[in-house]
């Protein structure tokens, strides 16, 4: 799990979730807030997807977190 502020301030929480059929999830969750949204990840296991979370930039989640559809 990492945390981070989007443009606007706000500070959300990115975590992974493995899903159906091998897909994996980045959930982000606002602090102070009831939002949840997801995203899906390019990846191939678990340990390639926290990888790929780890690696990821300010911009990069922030992308990730502006391409996210809520959770519903």
């Amino acid at each position: 799990m990492r945390s981070f502020d989007d443009a606007q301030g706000n500070q959300w929480q990115a975590a992974l979730l493995e899903a159906s059929y091998g897909s994996y999830l980045v959930v982000f969750s606002r602090t102070g807030g009831d939002e949840v949204l997801k995203n899906e990840l390019n990846a191939s296991s678990l340990i390639e997807a926290e990888q790929l979370l780890a690696a990821m930039d300010e911009a990069g989640v922030r992308a990730t977190l502006a391409g996210a559809v809520p959770w519903g």
